[in-house]
């Protein structure tokens, strides 16, 4: 069963997957009102969020600025979800959603002013493969942050122990940045976990 709960977080389906993503949405809130800030959103920046979920971080970022955002995450109920929160942004242009495996996707080299994701890290079993892929497809002077609990919050959680979710530290995530080639990485900590932020 706890397996089960863990792999709902990871890409909710189903009966099951429709609470989780309530869950989620619930506790993701704070953190994404934390980490958009961050970002330092500019007129006509292009953004992508990585595991856009229920759509509620994609929802406040064009509420707010004025930019283009894209999307993908690969759970289909997520973006049924996220196209139905977000219709207005997607008929308008300013919002396109993808469903879809964010490590087997096209993208192409310094497409994106900014890159997030929250929750999103314990998921990817090497960091230096969605790392590397993420720096490329920034532009010059782009931005990456990342929102992820503390370790010892992580290791706490019961549906945690299947080994689908990744224990990173701050530390291995901050090396993993490093070593694609980030020349600046910078993170800051509060109750929940660190945003990391690069470029």
């Amino acid at each position: 069963m706890l397996r089960s709960i863990g792999n709902q977080f990871k890409r909710p389906t189903g009966l099951l997957g429709k609470i989780i993503s309530k869950v989620m949405m619930k506790g993701n809130m704070p953190d994404y009102l934390k980490l958009i800030p961050e970002l330092d959103i500019k007129q006509h920046d292009i953004v992508l969020e990585i595991g856009y979920g229920h759509g509620l971080g994609v929802n406040m970022i064009l509420s707010k600025y004025d930019c283009t955002v894209s999307g993908i995450d690969f759970s289909e109920l997520m973006f049924k979800q996220a196209s139905k929160r977000n219709k207005k942004f997607i008929e308008s242009g300013k919002l396109e959603l993808k469903c879809g495996n964010f490590l087997e996707s096209e993208m192409s080299p310094d497409q994106f002013d900014k890159i997030f994701c929250i929750h999103v890290i314990y998921f990817w079993d090497d960091l230096a493969k969605p790392f590397t892929k993420i720096k490329t497809a920034l532009k010059e002077h782009g931005m990456f942050c990342i929102f992820m609990a503390n370790v010892d919050f992580i290791k706490k959680m019961k549906f945690t122990k299947d080994g689908i979710f990744n224990k990173y530290s701050k530390d291995e995530v901050v090396d993993a940045l490093y070593k694609v080639g980030f020349k600046e990485v910078s993170y800051s900590l509060n109750s929940k976990g660190y945003i990391i932020k690069c470029c």
